[in-house]
């Protein structure tokens, strides 16, 4: 077969040639020109954006007899016979990912090289290991042969151990921007002479969501049609959606058109338009939009925090469509609610966190004036004719929850302090950060919250958005478990929205007001709706209840 697919035939043969990822292949380079090579590597990334072409090539630098910057020569013998090596040893860990395989693995890298100064395993989607694979290949990794170098490659770092992690230098690989794609697709055109409009390179660049292997697979498809290629050949061909439909939709939220939203959404589905693209292109067309909303030139009647809240949960329903009958149904449900606000349907919006300063000023542990008012005499008013006084929130439906948010709400009220705020939001901060590398699902979760109250064991998180809220909840366990893992500390937490957080809020202060305390209540006792007073207790010792408050809330809160 003389014919060589487009991927292939311009697979990029140095670290120069590697489109999109400047930042991670100089420091490649700079290993070899410092010859400091470690014995394992992880290039992680999402899928056709170089980890494997850039771990060829560094497979090859490293023996190369005379590389050149970093780079191999691609002229002496070792690099010219580079497919033919056997000491570079390339597996596929999808179908090669069990204990017996790592095994024969380990017993091969004790040989010494053949030929080259090092041999060198690439596995491939290395994240498909089963767990007694990734246990046996913990010593070797740690403790490698000399001679042995390993490169292991995933599109799904968060499936990765953290004990494989602390063993191996990991090497990041971004999306590629669209300009890149396009630029290097333009190269390509050029050296094989398909003639294509720049419309449609930039639809190829889009559709293919940051992957180049993926954009040069459709480009080498549509290259067989006669003539020159249109955008329009490419929405026609695979399923794509044109900018001016996607416009349609946004025109039709702006304009409050149901009914036109509808048949224009289910148009796509007929016309087998894969969902993603479509929450995909709507998400990135809607956020230019927002963009332009706040630079006030926008044509379109768009209320910023509504269709900020639009964006933030079709981002997050994108997991639960993927394991829907009909995800479609999912995407209708989801923008149909922000059409007609005045009906009550939108969720809490970003503007609460703008309008309630106090809230602001409380989550960041300042107490400017305006904080003196915490809570309107009228409110104090209306609850005390409520003779049924509360210690601890109302929760919402929480019976999938496996703990009781009402119970930590409580708990951590009873023991709150500002050092202790201080300090776990100090945490918070590298917590983030690890989280970024060891867990990016949990990460895109909590990224937006903030620790409001804290005490030795317990911490309130605040999240503007009530479906993340919700998603953080059901996930806290494995955030507690990610926390005790790289601080050692344990920690329990429980995650409000903003409404619920300023009712709590405003709770704790009326009930300091009316001389009730908080005291610890047992995780372990059955989960209700509702705490008794039972729980509460009543103190005659005004100071006592303003000490309290003010190390939560500093000194401007006064119980009267």
């Amino acid at each position: 077969m003389d014919y060589k697919v487009l991927y292939r035939k311009y697979r990029p043969q140095d670290f120069d040639s590697v489109v999109g990822q400047e930042y991670t292949t100089q420091l490649l380079k700079n290993v070899i020109k410092d010859n400091k090579i470690s014995h394992a590597y992880i290039f992680t990334g999402p899928r056709g954006t170089g980890k494997t072409s850039s771990a060829k090539i560094f497979a090859r630098a490293i023996n190369c007899l005379n590389p050149k910057d970093g780079n191999p020569c691609n002229e002496c013998d070792l690099c010219k016979s580079f497919n033919e090596n056997p000491d570079i040893i390339e597996i596929d860990a999808a179908s090669n990912n069990g204990v017996d395989d790592i095994r024969e693995l380990i017993d091969n890298s004790r040989l010494a090289p053949s030929i080259s100064k090092y041999k060198v395993y690439i596995i491939d989607e290395f994240h498909m290991l089963s767990t007694s694979a990734f246990n046996a290949l913990l010593l070797t990794l740690e403790e490698p042969p000399s001679n042995v170098v390993f490169i292991l490659a995933t599109t799904d770092i968060q499936s990765v151990p953290i004990t494989v992690l602390s063993r191996c230098q990991r090497f990041d690989f971004k999306p590629i921007t669209v300009e890149n794609i396009v630029s290097r697709l333009e190269f390509v055109c050029k050296q094989e002479k398909i003639k294509i409009t720049n419309e449609a390179l930039n639809e190829i660049a889009l559709m293919s969501n940051g992957g180049l292997r993926d954009a040069l697979s459709i480009l080498d498809q549509i290259s067989s049609k006669d003539g020159k290629i249109e955008v329009e050949d490419i929405i026609s061909n695979f399923g794509s959606i044109s900018s001016k439909k996607v416009y349609e939709l946004i025109e039709n939220i702006s304009n409050q058109d149901i009914n036109s939203l509808i048949t224009n959404i289910r148009k796509f589905k007929s016309d087998g338009v894969d969902y993603r693209i479509l929450a995909n292109k709507f998400i990135q067309y809607l956020k230019n939009e927002l963009i332009s909303v706040k630079l006030l030139t926008s044509k379109y009647d768009l209320n910023f925090n509504d269709m900020y809240n639009l964006i933030m949960d079709l981002s997050n329903s994108l997991g639960v469509m993927r394991n829907s009958i009909d995800p479609y149904t999912y995407i209708e449900l989801i923008i149909v609610k922000y059409i007609n606000p005045k009906e009550g349907t939108i969720v809490d919006t970003p503007q609460k966190v703008v309008e309630d300063e106090k809230v602001s000023d409380l989550v960041e542990d300042v107490v400017p004036e305006e904080v003196k008012e915490e809570v309107s005499q009228e409110t104090i008013e209306e609850k005390t004719q409520n003779n049924e006084q509360k210690t601890a929130p109302v929760v919402k439906n929480t019976n999938k929850l496996s703990f009781s948010v009402d119970i930590r709400v409580n708990n951590c009220f009873a023991n709150a302090k500002k050092n202790y705020l201080a300090d776990i939001k100090e945490k918070w901060s590298d917590f983030l950060v690890y989280e970024s590398n060891a867990n990016k699902k949990l990460m895109s979760y909590i990224i937006d919250t903030d620790i409001v109250v804290a005490s030795d064991k317990y911490a309130i998180l605040v999240n503007s958005n009530e479906s993340t809220v919700e998603l953080i909840n059901e996930n806290i366990g494995s955030i507690e478990k990610d926390f005790k893992i790289f601080f050692g500390s344990e920690y329990k937490f429980v995650c409000l929205d903003n409404s619920m957080w300023n009712e709590e809020k405003d709770k704790y202060v009326f009930n300091m007001k009316n001389k009730i305390k908080y005291s610890i209540i047992d995780e372990t006792e059955e989960k209700s709706d509702e705490l008794s007073t039972e729980n509460a207790i009543k103190s005659n010792n005004t100071d006592e209840l303003e000490s309290l408050a003010s190390e939560i809330f500093g000194d401007n809160v006064e119980i009267k």
